[in-house]
C-alpha cells in the first residue's frame, strides 16, 4: 500500500530482532534479504561465538560503547564523540575512519544496536547489533549481525568482508580476554 504508514517510517534494527543466532560450528553463507520495510535487497552479516566467561562480564564490554578499542585488535582508536557518549569515533588499524551512533540498549537481554554515521563503504542503511546470552554461569554466547544496502550488487562481498574481518576477529578477542 503506497501510504502505508509503516513504510513510511521505517523503524532502525527491526528485522536484526528478529535474526536467528548461528549455532556454534555452523556457518550461515552471507545473503542479500528482502528487507521487510524496503524493496530494495539487504545484505546480511552474522557471526556467533561461544566464549568460557561470564555473560555478565562480555556484557560489560559490549556495553561499553565508546570502548570498542580495548577489546577489538582491528580498532586502532575508539572515543566517545565529543558531547555525546552514544557516538564513536573509531580509527581502524589500516586507517579507516568511522564514526557509529549507539541507537538502542538492552541491558536485561543484553543487546546493543548501532549503526553507521560517517563510513568510506559502498552502502546505506547500515544497522548492526550484537548480543550476549548466558550458556550457564562461567560460559556465554555473543552473535553479532548486521544489515545494510549495498550500493551494488547483492552485497555478499561485503558482508563476507564485515564477518570475517570485523565480526569473527572481534568476538575471537573478546573470547580470549577470560582466558589467562
Amino acid at each position: 500500500m503506497p501510504n502505508d504508514p509503516q513504510r513510511q517510517n521505517p523503524q532502525p534494527g527491526r528485522d536484526l530482532q528478529q535474526a536467528q543466532p548461528v549455532l556454534p560450528g555452523q556457518r550461515r553463507e552471507p545473503q542479500a534479504t528482502q528487507h521487510p520495510q524496503h524493496p530494495q535487497r539487504y545484505a546480511e552479516a552474522r557471526a556467533h561465538r561461544v566464549m568460557d566467561r561470564a555473560a555478565d562480564a562480555v556484557w560489560r564490554e559490549v556495553r561499553d560503547f565508546p570502548a570498542l578499542a580495548a577489546w577489538h585488535p582491528g580498532i586502532a582508536s575508539s572515543t566517545a564523540h565529543p558531547g555525546n557518549p552514544r557516538v564513536r569515533d573509531l580509527v581502524t588499524t589500516d586507517g579507516i575512519r568511522l564514526t557509529e551512533a549507539l541507537h538502542a540498549v538492552d541491558d536485561t537481554l543484553m543487546t546493543l544496536e548501532y549503526g553507521f554515521v560517517a563510513h568510506p563503504f559502498p552502502l546505506t542503511d547500515y544497522r548492526a547489533r550484537m548480543e550476549v546470552r548466558p550458556e550457564g554461569d562461567t560460559r556465554c554466547s555473543v552473535t553479532w549481525t548486521a544489515t545494510f544496502r549495498p550500493a551494488e550488487g547483492d552485497g555478499a562481498a561485503l558482508a563476507a568482508q564485515f564477518e570475517a574481518g570485523v565480526f569473527v576477529v572481534g568476538l575471537e578477542a573478546l573470547a580470549a580476554r577470560g582466558r589467562g
